[in-house]
């Protein structure tokens, strides 16, 4: 290979190392929003105030959140959906690059397993075996990041909510 070639491969082949990387964050991202969905709708109500009222400070974050649930799982929906979309993108533009266009059927459908297997169903399933583990840590990361997505939570709330008042007045 000649040297001109090799330095033309070698910033391509470092960006899509580059991002594969974010590939395997983004999916870890998914992961913690979809875990935390589950974790947060089946934690023990009872049991969450009662350790509210003890100062356990997680359970207080928690059960801060869930005074809205419609706004927690706009919130989380919004933030799973959002990063599934730029996965899917990513994605595409890597498998564009190193195989083209003919194997964006197959790579949507490793990418779906993936992102099903990765960012679903076993972090939820995780989520729902033990609640506590995910949603305690998940309340801190959740309440600030409520705060900054606020204007897009309020918007598909407000979206959501008419959309059901219309479809109760039918």
């Amino acid at each position: 290979m000649n040297v001109s070639r090799q330095f033309i491969l070698r910033p391509v082949a470092t960006g899509l190392f580059m991002l594969a990387i974010v590939l395997v964050v983004l999916i870890l991202v998914s992961a913690f929003f979809s875990s935390s969905e589950t974790a947060m709708m089946t934690l023990n109500r009872y049991r969450l105030k009662h350790l509210a009222e003890r100062g356990h400070r997680a359970a207080q974050s928690a059960q801060k959140l869930l005074e809205r649930p419609d706004r927690l799982i706009s919130l989380l929906l919004f933030g799973n959906n959002f990063i599934n979309i730029l996965i899917a993108q990513i994605a595409t533009v890597v498998t564009l690059e190193l195989w083209g266009e003919h194997a964006l059927i197959a790579s949507s459908a490793v990418l779906t397993a993936v992102v099903l297997v990765f960012a679903e169903v076993v972090p939820k399933t995780l989520a729902a075996i033990h609640p506590e583990r995910i949603a305690f840590p998940a309340a801190f990361v959740l309440r600030p990041l409520q705060f900054v997505l606020w204007p897009f939570v309020w918007t598909l709330n407000w979206i959501s909510n008419e959309i059901g008042r219309a479809s109760c007045r039918e």
